[in-house]
């Protein structure tokens, strides 16, 4: 199209180089600047629709909403219940950046569909059942920390994972019936989550020929510059845009699931989460255990492992078969049940394999609450 353009003027240059020419000729020359513009504004009209949707997008992008909050139930002493369950209200609020928790109701709410990462962390006395349920929209059971009794002393047992959530759906934590939770002002039992990412005239009847001539001459010399400038910002645009757009989404939750104790009196057994909770991006095989890091990055990777408390409990962090990672190792401590979690912010290159590992002459337990689970998600490329 610029080629036609480009003619155009050549011939204009041309015909003023040859002399006086006929009115009929250079009415001629007006029509094919006048289709050469016209070109050139479809051009234009074109381009300027490709920038709005691409710059409409690229600000969805940017404007995603900052959520983060963290809140602890407070006070000085025990909430226990022996008739029903009960709501828990963290009323002490550490953060909430974006207002999406609400302190005198103890519900978050998803301003916006995605993946939240959601953690939460209870404390109590050992001498009476221990418990903290996460709640979706008042029914479904997402996570659970429950501790039998085990003595004197006290326990802290905690659980998180990766939930895509969402716009409108509502998390809260929840008491169950005839158990405890217990809190002071130094946020021993806590709730907190955050937003990992959200998953567009009418022609003279006379008019001066030369005058024309070079007014549509000066127009279309401007709209050239004025398109050459809105290609290169629709380009550099788009390019941001696609880069945006080419950093994957992977986050994935999961729990043993079952309904009872894994246990290994002769080696070591690799640990299979088969009750997928959250699966983004598809980097978790449930089938073999495996966590493989699609991209070079950091991620984020916890678990949390619960057993009862007679018999020694572990769960082990793998890289790619060999290397330790990370680990949760509980001894025996009587009767009752005990949790541990652990977790970091990890290095993958692509390629790389996560697994966890029950250890020689140790167990697990898990049920359809999900106590036992392995999650992560990430962070950024690298």
């Amino acid at each position: 199209m610029f080629a036609r353009v480009a003619l155009v003027l050549l011939l204009t240059v041309a015909v003023a180089r040859c002399g006086p020419t006929p009115q009929l000729d250079r009415r001629a020359e007006i029509d094919g600047i006048r289709a050469a513009m016209e070109d050139l504004k479809a051009d234009r009209r074109a381009m300027m629709q490709r920038l709005e949707r691409a710059e409409k997008e690229l600000n969805t992008v940017r404007e995603s909403p900052k959520i983060a909050f963290a809140a602890s139930l407070g006070g000085n002493g025990g909430q226990k219940t022996t008739t029903g369950n009960r709501d828990l209200i963290y009323r002490d609020v550490l953060t909430n950046v974006g207002g999406a928790y609400n302190a005198e109701t103890g519900v978050f709410t998803a301003p916006v569909r995605g993946v939240y990462y959601i953690r939460f962390t209870a404390n109590a006395p050992t001498d009476f059942t221990m418990s903290a349920v996460l709640y979706k929209n008042d029914a479904q059971i997402q996570l659970i920390v429950h501790e039998q009794p085990s003595g004197e002393g006290s326990d802290t047992a905690s659980n998180g994972a990766a939930l895509l959530l969402e716009k409108g759906d509502r998390l809260k934590m929840v008491l169950w019936h005839n158990t405890q939770i217990w809190d002071n002002s130094n946020h021993h039992s806590t709730f907190s989550g955050f937003l990992v990412f959200p998953l567009v005239d009418e022609a003279p009847k006379e008019f001066d020929v030369e005058l024309e001539m070079k007014r549509l001459q000066a127009s279309m010399t401007q709209l050239q510059t004025e398109n050459t400038e809105l290609k290169g910002r629709m380009e550099s645009t788009e390019t941001e845009l696609r880069n945006m757009r080419n950093v994957p989404k992977v986050a994935f939750a999961a729990s043993l699931g079952g309904n009872g104790l894994q246990k290994t009196t002769s080696g070591m057994k690799k640990l299979l989460f088969k009750d997928v909770l959250t699966n983004i991006g598809e980097a978790y095989n449930p089938e073999t255990g495996y966590f493989t890091a699609p991209v070079r990055g950091v991620y984020y990777i916890r678990f949390t492992a619960n057993a009862p408390a007679d018999f020694t409990m572990s769960a082990v962090l793998y890289k790619n078969d060999a290397q330790i990672q990370l680990i949760t190792h509980e001894q025996p401590s009587g009767e009752g049940s005990d949790t541990a979690s652990n977790g970091a912010t990890l290095l993958l290159e692509k390629g790389d394999k996560l697994s966890l590992t029950l250890w020689h002459n140790t167990q697990i337990w898990d049920n359809s609450n999900h106590h036992s689970t392995f999650s992560g998600f990430l962070l950024f490329t690298q």
